[in-house]
């Protein structure tokens, strides 16, 4: 029997095995790098839009440029300030003072225009994607306290080894989790309708990852792990153990943290 090539179903993969795609480690570093880089050009364009409809205003009022341009500035100044204080918590304290929802909407708004810009730098998807997954983990587990896991879906891919499948079950033994192998995207929001998760933990890899998280990072907590290609892409693949561990770790505690009628069962 010819042996599959699962693989042969990712945009983009001519069927060899790079080094590159068999494991992508990237730091929060690479994404939010791209994300001042796009604050940057967004500002940059601002300031090139005010001067070029200058004439414009001044038919309005001599002194309607200097208003618009004072309040560009000062527009500028909040923003900025707000990011920095928001990532000074997060990396300090480990804690986030703005709404989750407030957050996990700019970053996924963030997203296309970061994968956008990396192609033009040479930094392919898989990076940026891994990047991005290691920052909003970051920023999940910022609000922690403030979530409850009572119902925690854990999604696997089908092309993960069989004996890393059974040591993900033995870890995530648990009336409170359940584990759901998801053929595709389809089969995963179904899983996802069905059981009406209140946190969610997905391997998978960045591509498969990025594209479930956009749809439902905004209504359930979502905690990623991309996966390891050993073989290439879609076959045998695996996941760092110890990165699965303090997930689920994170997750009990999480748990333990909620309010007591939170942890009761539902036929209570």
């Amino acid at each position: 029997m010819k042996d599959r090539k699962l693989g042969d179903e990712w945009a983009g993969w001519d069927g060899q095995v790079k080094p590159e795609d068999l494991k992508v480690n990237e730091t929060p570093r690479t994404f939010i790098w791209l994300a001042v880089v796009l604050f940057a050009v967004c500002v940059a364009s601002s300031f090139a839009g005010l001067y070029m409809i200058q004439p414009r205003l001044e038919q309005f009022s001599p002194s309607a440029p200097g208003f618009a341009l004072h309040a560009l500035v000062g527009a500028v100044f909040i923003l900025a300030l707000a990011g920095l204080f928001w990532g000074l918590t997060i990396v300090k304290f480990r804690k986030s003072y703005f709404p989750s929802r407030w957050i996990e909407k700019y970053v996924l708004f963030l997203l296309p225009k970061a994968l956008w810009l990396g192609s033009k730098l040479g930094i392919s998807r898989d990076r940026v994607g891994n990047s991005f997954i290691k920052t909003h983990n970051r920023i999940i587990k910022s609000y922690a306290g403030k979530f409850s896991p009572k119902r925690t879906l854990i999604l696997l891919p089908r092309c993960l080894k069989p004996e890393v499948r059974k040591e993900i079950a033995e870890i995530a033994s648990g009336d409170q989790f359940k584990i759901v192998t998801a053929v595709g995207g389809e089969e995963a929001r179904r899983a996802i309708g069905e059981f009406r998760p209140t946190f969610i933990l997905a391997v998978a890899c960045e591509r498969d990852l990025m594209s479930g998280m956009k749809d439902v990072a905004e209504k359930v907590p979502v905690l990623a792990i991309p996966n390891e290609r050993p073989e290439g892409p879609c076959k045998n693949t695996s996941i760092p153990i110890d990165e699965f561990k303090e997930a689920i770790i994170f997750i009990k505690q999480e748990l333990e943290n909620s309010c007591p009628d939170e942890r009761k069962p539902e036929s209570e």
